[in-house]
């Protein structure tokens, strides 16, 4: 098959952890490289980036804006975009067109009804999480849901919420779940570990950083010996200011030797400081999935989340981590001051993360995704 892959907000190939890069990326990246092993593939992006051809993937960049504008002032772009595709690209030699979030979605959708190619939607995040209810976008995901031949979800969760939220038929939701890279996600179990706590992801109020601050200043009462490194880059148009907040607050708190913000890092060096970790902290309210927590777990680390949306699929408390309605709780602080202090405990749940995390393969998402197009072809 000739498959087109439309990842419009965001360049795929880019680093991750900055701007709008995350687990889109990952997972754009991932897909393509299992898919192309048979298939195909033309990756295209509006965000600056350079081009290159590799085997059966043929990634291609129209350039139309910096990767730091933000999202919302990308969406001016989206008639240029689709005028230059129709300008320069044969799009009807296409097989089947998959979307990656709701602005991908909206080409994806011109480009289905002017040729007639049947096209797959992911959506990576929804309208429904944003604060004050987002409703032209989540009109527009509507509009692109109902358009799409397939819909898919990578949890329960969010299969449930798209079809309630949305008014989606169930059949047309198919739930595949994301993978992890073993190449690099293998733990050294030779390593040391230290009383090091992590948080990864992109700086964004979603994000939550502010409550993981506030579990820190919290848990400083009953142990004292730790530091938790925040890897990620400012993300949308007021993420350097919140990174400001969350520096000041930390100054504020007097927590300056137990935290350190290390900006966007590259996936082996994340590895590197997973390996040496105790602790994943996990302060994002709503995900579609969650595969930092799964990655993670995939290197022996448990976590710590407030999630109640998808995470319960993938955190069993006292398992492999540990969930909460809040941090700001004696059985929470009870937990990881058990994690630190006794080797045992750390041990037992090092290995349940890492049972936990075997049946989570990107040769497992990929196949499922390959017997979608193969349906709606």
């Amino acid at each position: 098959m000739n498959i087109l892959q439309i990842s419009f907000h965001t360049a795929p190939f880019s680093s991750i952890g900055k701007f709008d890069s995350g687990g889109l990326n990952v997972y754009v990246q991932q897909v393509c490289h299992h898919l192309s092993i048979n298939h195909n593939l033309t990756i295209i992006t509006a965000e600056k980036a350079e081009n290159f051809k590799l085997d059966n993937i043929n990634f291609l960049s129209l350039n139309l804006f910096d990767s730091g504008l933000g999202t919302e002032d990308k969406e001016k772009y989206l008639q240029e975009f689709i005028e230059k595709l129709n300008e320069n690209y044969d799009l009807k030699s296409f097989d089947v067109i998959h979307a990656h979030y709701w602005l991908s979605g909206l080409v994806a959708k011109h480009i289905s009804n002017e040729f007639n190619i049947p096209f797959v939607f992911t959506a990576h995040s929804l309208g429904v999480f944003l604060d004050g209810y987002n409703k032209e976008r989540v009109d527009c995901e509507k509009l692109i849901m109902t358009s799409s031949n397939y819909i898919t979800a990578s949890s329960n969760f969010e299969q449930n919420l798209i079809s309630e939220s949305y008014q989606i038929d169930k059949n047309k939701i198919k739930k595949i779940t994301p993978g992890i890279d073993r190449s690099l996600f293998a733990p050294d179990l030779s390593t040391k570990r230290k009383n090091i706590f992590l948080s990864i992801g992109r700086i964004q109020q979603q994000k939550g950083q502010r409550v993981t601050i506030d579990f820190l200043n919290n848990f400083r009462k009953v142990e004292n010996d730790f530091v938790c490194y925040f890897i990620g880059g400012p993300s949308g148009n007021s993420g350097k200011e919140y990174l400001v907040e969350l520096k000041e607050q930390v100054v504020e708190l007097n927590l300056e030797t137990h935290v350190k913000f290390l900006e966007n890092l590259p996936q082996t060096k994340i590895k590197e400081l997973l390996n040496k970790s105790k602790l994943l902290i996990h302060t994002s309210q709503f995900e579609t999935f969650g595969l930092v927590a799964i990655e993670a777990n995939s290197m022996g680390v448990p976590v710590l989340s407030t999630n109640s949306g998808s995470f319960p699929e993938i955190i069993f408390s006292g398992v492999n981590g540990y969930l909460a309605d809040n941090l700001i709780d004696g059985k929470v602080n009870n937990y990881v001051r058990d994690l630190l202090r006794d080797n045992k405990t750390f041990e037992e749940t090092m290995f349940n993360c890492i049972e936990k995390s075997i049946n989570y393969d990107w040769k497992i998402t990929a196949r499922e995704i390959e017997e979608i197009y193969r349906i709606i072809v």
